[in-house]
């Protein structure tokens, strides 16, 4: 048996078709996944007029995504996705998978590289390829950002190396040319140089080396930095109070180092408020403890592998503790979680043991156990919002996701509640509003309507879409002059928003009204003149001559001395006339 196992880690045909086959039975039933409600809608969905057409590929290396992030080559694997499939979920989630398969077998190839033995090349490979940790960078499309990095990293780091060893220039234009497109990718590719200086380090490159290097990195930063700046105005923030900043990213390590050992605990929206950070202490604990008992083989790769991980996960952890909602999304640990392994490859195991190739097949097995499993909160709209309410209960998005879904489905009256308590936890997002007045105003609450939409105009200090939503819930409740009155304001500062008939029917049915109160007015004084002239005027309005001639002649018999009704009566006799 233990020639066999020797026999099988040697034979890399065997290793590479295991590393594929084992991670792709694992996500074969994400295939068919549904688009999730988050950012999958405004990156493809609602961004399809720009994705079907090539020649709006520069507007990726010009245009920030959100107006913060640059990273116009992951929009373009997009681009690539919707010429295949338009808006077809398939290919989206089919890409996420296969840029997975390369990265596993990238990875694969670095430890090789790096003379870390097969067998726990294999090994640990495999624990990366099927880690729940790295599920929401698979199994939600935007979270492939993470695994194209990591591509592109990995792919540089091999050329690197190979550099070191065979010094050709050849390699050395790979490097660059996979580090760029890395910084093309995602914005924290900006630290890798410190691991690629381990690297050199580690492989005692020459002087000669060490400054073609040097320049290369300098050279790649510079042009990244240009196109960046051109493009991106925004920069990193350091928070309100500089030490609560500090404090919270201390525990968004934390967070991060808890669910690379022990994965328990996962958000598709992980914050501060739903993310314990004692599994951190245990994760990080247990490291120190093998480190010091077992020691490491090579201090240098050992450094390497925490130099990848701290570097590469500060920039998005720093951003979650200074941001507004504290997210610490666990996509970001893709990237990261290869130093961790890198670190545990140079632990002085007695790594030929079998305890110790149990001990990883065992671990492998739980983890792709607990991906299978957990994978299922990504397979429809209505599961991954299931899963945010349940797991970040502290964050009003998915309260609204929520209540839209029902309030498409017409069930306005559920939709309330949970608009409620997104509006609780974001007072003062006007779309709340005006998606909650929508609801009051089809289930027949006005006061609720009403409220809601005035609110929104408030927030949004004078949108036009909320005036137009307030005029209609007006006229539905049958208050029509207040109804004029917002389709007065239209007609002044957004006429385009009006929809076609609505003006003439609002004007009907304000006329409707005038009438109906002006015939009360007379049934309680039906000698008063003047009544009957203002009656007159709304019944022209309404073409119907012949009655509002009635009205003023019976105004000049109840006042036959009031010139000014007599000649208001001329007029209109020669007209009807």
């Amino acid at each position: 048996m233990d020639n066999q196992m020797s026999t099988f880690f040697e034979n890399k045909t065997r290793v590479y078709i295991t590393l594929v086959l084992v991670p792709f039975c694992l996500y074969f039933k994400s295939l068919f996944f549904e688009f999730s409600p988050m950012d999958d809608q405004w990156m493809v969905i609602k961004n399809a007029d720009v994705l079907s057409d090539w020649k709006n590929i520069n507007l990726f290396f010009t245009n920030p995504l959100v107006g913060l992030y640059y990273r116009p080559l992951f929009s373009v694997s997009l681009m690539f996705d919707f010429q295949i499939g338009k808006t077809t979920p398939f290919i989206y989630h089919f890409s996420n998978l296969t840029f997975h398969l390369i990265s596993v077998i990238l990875l694969y190839k670095l430890f090789l590289n790096l003379k870390v033995s097969a067998k726990t090349s294999f090994l640990l490979t495999l624990i990366f390829s099927v880690h729940p940790v790295l599920l929401h960078a698979v199994a939600w499309i935007p979270g492939r950002n993470d695994v194209l990095l990591t591509i592109f990293i990995l792919s540089a780091s091999i050329y690197l190396i190979k550099f070191f060893i065979e010094d050709k220039n050849l390699h050395l234009f790979l490097h660059f040319f996979f580090f760029f497109a890395a910084m093309l990718t995602k914005e924290n590719a900006c630290v890798v140089p410190l691991f690629f200086a381990v690297l050199a380090y580690n492989f005692k490159s020459s002087k000669k080396q060490s400054i073609k290097l040097i320049l290369i990195w300098i050279i790649t930063l510079a042009c990244w930095f240009i196109l960046r700046n051109m493009a991106v105005k925004s920069t990193l923030s350091i928070g309100p109070d500089v030490f609560e900043s500090i404090k919270k990213f201390g525990m968004g390590l934390l967070i991060y180092i808890g669910k690379s050992i022990i994965p328990i605990q996962q958000s598709i929206f992980p914050t501060l408020k739903n993310s314990g950070i004692i599994a951190g202490f245990i994760s990080l604990s247990i490291l120190i403890v093998i480190f010091l008992k077992f020691g490491v083989k090579n201090k240098i790769l050992a450094i390497s592998g925490l130099v990848i991980f701290f570097s590469m996960i500060s920039i998005p952890v720093w951003y979650g503790a200074t941001g507004s909602s504290g997210e610490h999304y666990e996509h970001r640990i893709y990237l990261p979680l290869i130093g961790l392994l890198l670190f545990v490859s140079q632990i002085n195991f007695n790594q030929t043991s079998h305890a110790f190739t149990y001990m990883l097949y065992a671990i492998a097995l739980v983890f792709a156990l607990k991906t299978f499993f957990r994978m299922n909160v990504y397979k429809t709209e209505m599961s991954f919002i299931d899963a945010g309410l349940k797991e970040a209960p502290d964050y009003y998005l998915f309260y609204a996701i929520k209540a839209d879904k029902l309030l498409e489905q017409q069930n306005y009256a559920a939709s309330i509640p949970y608009y409620n308590s997104a509006i609780n936890m974001q007072p003062t997002r006007p779309q709340l509003y005006s998606a909650r007045g929508y609801a009051y105003n089809e289930i027949g609450n006005k006061e609720g309507s009403i409220s809601d939409f005035t609110k929104a105009i408030e927030i949004t200090q004078n949108n036009a879409d909320m005036y137009l939503n307030r005029c209609l819930a007006y006229k539905k409740f049958g208050e029509y002059e207040n109804a004029a009155k917002d389709l007065a304001w239209l007609k002044k500062n957004a006429p385009k928003t009006i929809p076609p008939g609505l003006e003439e029917e609002l004007n009907k049915q304000v006329y409707d009204l005038l009438e109906q109160k002006i015939n009360k007015r007379i049934s309680a004084d039906p000698k008063n003149a003047v009544l009957y002239v203002e009656r007159a005027k709304i019944l022209l309005y309404k073409d119907k001559p012949d009655e509002a001639l009635a009205d003023l002649k019976h105004a000049c018999e109840l006042e036959p001395g009031n010139t000014a009704f007599k000649t208001y009566l001329d007029q209109l006799s020669s007209r009807v006339n």
